[in-house]
């Protein structure tokens, strides 16, 4: 039960949020309940809001929580539970600003913590570079797509050093203006000898103005 009310908690945030940057040139966001492909199954939640501070330059933000169950793995074979998170800052330019297509390209900083059990949280960060898009086909639909790359992905350890490569897309549909209902596919995995990975789906809501 705890990730429905986390992922309720986020999206409240998320539509508050949006009284204090009413004087943004435009601001969007998205929340979405997501679920692991991989093992062990991981579930969680996303958010993602980008604000135009200024004709073709954003702030862009995201975040990810995810969190499992592996068997066996506890003191005497218990389930041992693995909780992560990806949160990413940064900046974003906007080269191209047509009527169906808009391009962002940008870069920021991002952190991925991971933790297993009782054991004290890895963690490891590094400046990323950004590449995306916005497609519109068709009135009130959109498909929505980027790429974060971080070339010197620095964990704790050496181990856990490496490459952290994140991806999304999105395809959404406006039910009212400004509001509508969301699909999610979500990728990220490191590099280092000790590698983290993951790939999510899910849907929820998304919002503009």
């Amino acid at each position: 039960m705890k990730k429905p009310i986390c992922f309720v908690v986020v999206l409240g945030i998320l539509l508050v949020a949006t009284s204090f940057v009413a004087s943004a040139v435009s601001f969007e966001g998205d929340a979405s309940y997501l679920l692991g492909l991989g093992k062990p199954k991981s579930n969680g939640f996303t958010a993602n809001a980008m604000i135009e501070v200024m004709d073709h330059v954003f702030i862009d933000g995201s975040f990810l929580s995810t969190s499992s169950k592996t068997d066996g793995d506890g003191d005497n074979g218990a389930a041992e539970g693995q909780s992560r998170s990806l949160l990413s800052v940064g900046g974003l330019y906007r080269p191209v600003n047509d009527a169906d297509l808009k391009v962002f390209v940008g870069a920021g900083f991002l952190r991925l913590t991971n933790k297993t059990g009782d054991s004290e949280p890895d963690a490891g960060q590094g400046i990323y570079a950004k590449f995306g898009f916005k497609f519109l086909p068709m009135p009130q639909l959109s498909l929505t797509a980027d790429v974060s790359f971080a070339p010197k992905y620095k964990g704790e350890t050496d181990d856990l050093s490496g490459t952290l490569l994140s991806a999304r897309a999105t395809v959404a549909y406006e039910i009212i203006e400004g509001v509508g209902l969301q699909g999610t596919v979500k990728h990220y995995r490191t590099s280092a000898k000790t590698a983290v990975s993951d790939i999510l789906v899910g849907g929820g809501v998304s919002f503009s103005f």
